[in-house]
């Protein structure tokens, strides 16, 4: 049965994980490919290539807890994208913010960032599951990286022609987990 878990838990990792490298492309304002984005994408290669061996050739842990985690960065990923779909959303590390508005429905309404809570779900997901020094680095680094993105791309938000929207917004609204006193109407 763990054998099934395992796999199942592998082919949802490589699933989620071709979503997001599709998003990237698709979902977000075209432009220049920034440094930051590539070394998000060398680390995401390395994560899942770690993910992917444990899960078909070594053994996962902690796989219901594993699973759990994926199938919350799945939906929280699906959510986001549902209610930005029609919005020009900035690419991490981009130079110029290219958006057309502050997006506040759907998961918005509970925190600024959930793509890359989406994001830290998975490579959490990915570290417990491995339990591996190499998918534990991968996991801290990107938590690091997406939480810099995120502080820098608030800054190029609260100067920009949205920074008054966005400041009450930000008063209303967690970073990356609810407030649990407010949310935005």
């Amino acid at each position: 049965m763990t054998t099934v878990f395992a796999f199942v838990a592998g082919i949802a990792g490589f699933a989620y994980f071709v979503m997001i490298a599709a998003a990237t492309k698709q979902h977000f304002a075209p432009g220049k490919y920034p440094v930051g984005m590539m070394m998000i994408s060398v680390l995401s290669l390395i994560g899942i290539s770690a993910f992917m061996a444990f899960a078909f050739l070594w053994t996962l842990q902690y796989l219901p807890l594993v699973l759990i985690l994926i199938a919350a960065a799945f939906a929280l990923f699906l959510w986001a994208a549902r209610h930005s779909r029609n919005r020009k959303l900035s690419l991490a590390f981009a130079n110029e913010l290219q958006i057309d508005g502050i997006v506040k429905s759907g998961p918005w309404q509970y925190v600024r960032h959930p793509f890359y809570v989406s994001y830290i779900l998975f490579w959490m997901a990915c570290a417990i599951g491995t339990m591996h020094l190499v998918s534990v680095i991968v996991f801290a680094t990107l938590l690091f990286v997406y939480i810099y993105s995120a502080i820098r791309e608030e800054k190029s938000l609260m100067t920009s022609r949205h920074g008054d929207d966005y400041v009450s917004y930000r008063n209303h609204t967690g970073f990356l987990f609810p407030k649990l006193s407010t949310r935005v109407s």
